[in-house]
């Protein structure tokens, strides 16, 4: 017996309440671990600004609850930084039955390869951007100038960059999905190229904060990434392309 639209609704709106469930209970079990151990995440996250200090951490908070908050910040970025997968997953068991088995073979690369290039962005961010980044803008400080940063600037500083890198580096996995489903192809690409460049600039300056240095620190590896993916293009081909070839090889 066919289910009633109405019937078919609520069951698939009572999946996305259970999946969605499952998400947060991953994220708040993520939050709870991260903020037992606070004070070394603390020390973890801000040792590029340590280190550009001279190996002693100077920092300062202006408003009573500045530190706490900061700490719960802290705790849920870190949280949802490594749940992500578990995230990704539970999205995954949402929308997987209704695809056909081609579809989810496709797209089931791109759910592993999703998570890896977040992390790899965040990676690049914490072990080569910051260690630069931190001791340069320090090195405007002059006579009658000190860096004293304070515990809600520095975690917003470190949490832009590295979920900015961490959504740039997913350049790669857009453009070869795109690709692969036919929606874009490798000409097109190419074609496109000149105009990706001023697209990057103006990303990597909205994601960013305010400065060249960031800003090229996050444009050079993007230009880089839109090579790969026109590599990755042109090995991996498109949906209709293998299609096509398909259908010529059947024909003769």
């Amino acid at each position: 017996m066919d289910k009633s639209p109405f019937e078919a609704l609520v069951e698939h709106l009572l999946e996305l309440r259970k999946r969605m469930m499952y998400a947060m209970l991953a994220l708040i079990v993520g939050f709870g671990v991260f903020y037992a151990f606070k004070q070394p995440l603390f020390q973890a996250l801000t040792a590029p600004l340590k280190e550009a200090q001279g190996g002693e951490l100077e920092m300062i908070f202006t408003a009573v609850p500045e530190l706490f908050v900061t700490y719960l910040k802290m705790c849920f970025f870190a949280s949802l930084f490594v749940t992500l997968p578990v995230l990704l997953w539970q999205l995954w068991r949402f929308i997987a039955p209704g695809l056909y088995k081609n579809e989810s073979e496709i797209l089931w690369p791109f759910l592993v390869a999703t998570p890896f290039m977040f992390y790899l962005g965040g990676a690049f961010s914490f072990f080569l951007v910051m260690p630069v980044a931190v001791p340069f803008f320090f090195g405007f400080a002059g006579e009658g100038l000190s860096a004293l940063p304070s515990v809600k600037e520095y975690l917003g500083f470190f949490l832009k960059m590295t979920f900015a890198f961490g959504l740039a580096f997913e350049l790669p996995v857009l453009l070869v999905l795109l690709n692969v489903f036919g929606i874009v192809d490798i000409k097109t690409l190419k074609w496109f190229r000149r105009y990706a460049v001023v697209m990057i600039f103006v990303a990597s300056a909205l994601l960013t904060p305010p400065d060249p240095a960031s800003q090229l620190m996050l444009a050079v590896p993007l230009l880089i990434l839109y090579e790969m993916s026109l590599v990755l293009c042109r090995f991996l081909g498109s949906k209709k392309e293998k299609s096509s070839s398909l259908n010529s090889s059947q024909t003769d």
